[in-house]
């Protein structure tokens, strides 16, 4: 374990506490783990599935290709960033996720509200 943590970057009490259930890791530091160590981000947010990364790569092949042309160049791009570049964009895609979700709703209590302005 002191192993890993040097590796990572991370201090042996961080990765004791985390292990041992005492405390939770930080998003990023899942993220340093998983790409450091080839574990999968699944497997550390939830036990299931294999724990190294690409255990199961033939079975999933098929499903994580990029559906169309535009994918595939945003997943280059994408690759060909740092580590931080691609948490900014994965920020910025959860927030605007996030806010999608938020103005479905608006438009939804909106509606809402128009009915029973009508009813009244």
């Amino acid at each position: 374990m002191k192993q890993a943590a040097d590796r990572c970057g991370i201090s042996y009490s961080s990765l004791q506490n985390w292990a041992g259930g005492h405390r939770e890791p930080r998003p990023d530091a899942l993220i340093t783990l998983g790409s450091q160590l080839g574990i999968s981000i699944d497997w550390l947010l939830t036990g299931e599935g294999p724990m190294l990364r690409g255990q199961s790569a033939q079975a999933t092949a098929a499903s994580s290709e990029p559906a169309n042309p535009r994918e595939q160049a945003i997943l280059e791009l994408y690759r060909a960033l740092d580590e931080d570049a691609q948490r900014e964009i994965q920020s910025a895609a959860e927030e605007k996720k996030r806010l999608k979700a938020l103005e479905q709703r608006l438009q939804e209590l909106e509606a809402v509200v128009a009915d029973i302005k009508r009813l009244a």
